[in-house]
């Protein structure tokens, strides 16, 4: 689905910056800082932009550009002291027009061309096209809502068969949190991919670099020649060019996919990368810079939105927010609460006060239940006939009572017999003299976690080569036991003031 790190036999960041090729929907020129004359030159020049390779060489780009407002521009952003070129550039070679992409990178200044077919949206057009796409992002007020619009409005940018936002964990294994497809198109949604579909060498170039685009997985690249930066006399670092080729690996990996050309979009929040978009679809597609331009705004302003979603003293306000509306309407507060009437939304108050999916009210041997809960026999029976190790359990973190755990098999021996609805534990004592309970529960993070493809067959080596794709597509079903979604903070926090709120009134 995504760019695989290894790329043929020298697995390198340096190789996947520097491949000596770009892909052919364009072409590329570098030129000296100063002088604007051309250095290097890709091998498709003469198809491209209808000048021989031999001839652009030591050629000014500003003999090349026919248009004067074009030249102007380049002209002004050079003397300005930042150097910030306003991307895409208009420009006529040969009466043809093309979006030229300026930028410093190593020393040169790397011009791409692409050609402008006819119709296509171009940067006066960006402003209008823009609104619009952005729109449909200004409707999300959650965050499900957000990432369940924001591969439908790239979508509807491109016309690709299938967008798709891919989330890291921790240890960067993705996950599919948001998808949109065409009728008929496979879904990936829920679909879990292994760390190792993409490696460090190509997240860091994710990290650096917003935005990828391969319009042709099948299309031959081109040549550059001179190979090396002669500034340098080192081969020519394309980290930032839109036209870097594209390593083998990533190549068979579409192509095992059926997919004939892709687009991304890295999502970068607090500093790491945090996602993709991850656009697909079966033909050949182009699109215009400008278009592909939409698409950029539209995941920067996901980045935004998210940020607001996930921010910490948002979350924090919130949280605190549930807290208060528990102790205000909650049973809880009220003598004997197992003996009160419980409305549908006080029910859903006191989990949501932990984002848990069932709770049990333990009062005197008696027990209610809230959602989701596991069987709670043994629980009941660890509590009775073990009480010394039920309060020693219950004093780990707090000597006021409180406890939680993200994977009961590990902390308790009857676990594996609860794991299930009840893989995630948290309690507080209700009383300061009665054997009285709250219990909180989570299932397991994943029961079974579909993959996309078995992950053990990307570490398959071969004969003198490093590990290629997996060579199958189809979900695979692997078990994750034992674990439920970490307690956070604020929730252990809430769980602490409910715990001291409730003991406090019945004093």
């Amino acid at each position: 689905m995504l760019e695989n790190s290894r790329a043929g036999l020298e697995y390198s960041y340096e190789k996947l910056r520097s491949p000596g090729l770009i892909q052919s929907f364009g072409s590329l020129l570098t030129l000296h800082p100063l002088t604007l004359r051309v250095l290097n030159a890709s091998e498709n020049v003469v198809t491209e932009i209808g000048i021989s390779h031999k001839h652009l060489l030591g050629v000014s780009l500003i003999d090349l550009v026919e248009n004067a407002e074009a030249i102007a521009e380049i002209q002004n952003s050079l003397k300005s002291k930042e150097q910030i070129f306003n991307n895409p550039i208009l420009v006529l070679i040969n009466g043809e027009r093309f979006d030229l992409v300026l930028h410093h990178h190593d020393g040169l200044l790397l011009a791409e061309f692409e050609r402008l077919v006819l119709g296509a949206p171009t940067r006066v057009d960006l402003d209008q096209l823009s609104d619009k796409a952005i729109m449909g992002m200004l409707v999300p007020s959650t965050l499900d809502e957000l990432l369940d619009a924001a591969p439908k409005v790239i979508r509807l940018a491109t016309g690709f068969d299938r967008v798709l936002l891919y989330k890291f964990d921790d240890t960067y294994r993705g996950q599919v949190v948001g998808e949109a497809r065409r009728v008929g198109v496979e879904s990936f949604l829920g679909m879990f991919f292994p760390e190792s579909d993409i490696g460090a060498p190509a997240r860091e170039l994710y990290s650096q670099n917003f935005a990828r685009y391969i319009p042709s997985v099948g299309a031959q690249p081109a040549k550059i020649e001179p190979r090396d930066n002669p500034l340098t006399n080192k081969p020519i670092d394309l980290s930032h060019a839109v036209l870097r080729a594209v390593a083998n690996c990533h190549i068979d990996y579409l192509s095992n996919m059926g997919v004939s050309a892709s687009m991304s979009f890295s999502i970068v929040s607090e500093g790491r990368l945090w996602g993709l978009f991850a656009c697909h679809h079966y033909t050949p597609s182009q699109l215009s810079f400008t278009q592909r331009l939409i698409c950029e705004q539209v995941a920067m302003m996901f980045v935004a939105k998210l940020t607001e979603f996930v921010n910490p003293a948002a979350l924090e306000e919130e949280m605190l927010q549930r807290r208060i509306k528990v102790f205000a309407t909650s049973p809880l507060s009220n003598s004997n609460p197992l003996s009160q009437h419980w409305t549908k939304e006080q029910e859903r108050e006191l989990l949501d006060l932990v984002n848990a999916d069932g709770a049990a009210l333990y009062m005197n041997g008696k027990v209610g239940e809230i959602g989701e809960c596991p069987d709670l026999t043994y629980l009941h029976d660890f509590i009775v006939k073990t009480p010394k190790d039920f309060e020693n359990l219950m004093r780990r973190y707090d000597n006021e009572g409180l406890f939680y755990s993200r994977s009961t098999v590990s902390s308790l021996p009857f676990g594996n017999k609860m794991r299930e609805k009840g893989s995630g534990l948290m309690f507080i004592p209700l009383s300061a003299d009665r054997p009285e309970f709250l219990f909180w529960f989570r299932p397991e993070l994943v029961l079974k976690a579909t993959w996309a493809g078995n992950p053990s067959d990307s570490q398959r080596k071969e004969l003198n080569t490093y590990p290629s794709p997996r060579r199958s597509f189809a979900a695979w079903k692997e078990d994750i036991r034992d674990l439920s979604a970490p307690w956070t903070s604020c929730e252990i926090a809430n769980a602490t003031a409910l715990r001291d709120h409730v003991i406090a009134l019945g004093n």
